[in-house]
């Protein structure tokens, strides 16, 4: 039985905190299982509340041990591997989150450990303290509390506000011109705010914003001709998307397909940065 749960951040955080999540999943330690996490233009914070799992970058080869540590916006798939139950708490942030923390590495398709971060000692604290509360509030108001003495306001974040609405609106099928002009700044202007807060430029993110919805069209329909040519989402051919899909995955999309066990498509639905391996 897979437990699942997401709760909105206090309001003073909500400028920089999409939501805190947390999941916990039954497993067998002789069962290795997998997920493919999918870029969805989100930063976040995973801590893991029992035996943690792994967490690798499919294209560099590294492998990082998925227990307490802060990722970045991803520009491609990342691999999770848990055996054993799993139980993590965690947070979502806005495209800016990492800048809002006051890191000055936007860590794109990097993850710091929370040790390095704040020190062995206050990592291993914040651990024990969430492993002894319940499953629920309480967990996510230690780790609103934890993340909120960290935030600070960072400069230009309402025009990547509007610039992030803008193309999620559009599904990523938008050009930086067009959504400079929705800004009202120039391109150079837009390009450094979004650069500077998010670690990517505004037509790098709306890829990824685009390919997201590609593979959830996948994921939401038959896998046949006509739902996967339905799911391209302003691809020019099916080629283009093909090409795309590799990217981003690693895998062709039947191959992504048939690896699936079903809970990709739920996370989809939520926030695919919240996924993790063992959630049947």
């Amino acid at each position: 039985m897979v437990s699942y749960l997401r709760v909105p951040p206090p309001a003073e955080q909500r400028d920089f905190v999409e939501h805190y999540w947390m999941v916990e999943a039954p497993g067998s330690p002789s069962e290795v299982k997998r997920e493919i996490l999918i870029p969805n233009g989100r930063p976040g914070l995973a801590i893991a509340v029992a035996e943690p799992g792994l967490r690798q970058d499919p294209v560099t080869g590294h492998t990082w041990t998925n227990d307490a540590s802060l990722f970045g916006i991803m520009t491609r798939p990342h691999v999770l591997t848990q055996t054993g139950m799993s139980s993590y708490v965690g947070a979502e942030f806005k495209p800016w989150g990492i800048a809002a923390l006051g890191l000055p590495d936007r860590l794109v398709d990097a993850v710091l450990p929370l040790a390095r971060w704040t020190d062995p000692g206050t990592a291993e604290r914040l651990a024990r303290e969430l492993v002894g509360l319940e499953f629920g509030q309480p967990r996510a108001d230690r780790l609103a509390e934890f993340v909120g003495s960290r935030l600070r306001d960072v400069r230009a974040m309402d025009a990547v506000d509007l610039a992030v609405r803008v193309i999620e609106d559009a599904r990523g099928a938008v050009s930086v011109a067009e959504v400079a002009a929705a800004v009202g700044v120039s391109y150079s202007s837009l390009y450094r705010s979004f650069t500077g807060l998010t670690g990517l430029g505004p037509k790098q993110f709306g890829e990824i914003v685009r390919y997201f919805h590609f593979v959830g069209g996948l994921l939401g329909g038959p896998a046949d001709a006509a739902s996967t040519l339905a799911a391209l989402h302003g691809y020019y051919d099916q080629a283009h998307a093909a090409r795309d899909f590799k990217r981003y995955t690693g895998v062709s999309a039947t191959s992504f397909r048939a690896v699936q066990n079903g809970i990709a498509a739920l996370m989809h639905g939520r926030s695919v940065q919240d996924a993790v391996p063992g959630t049947r």
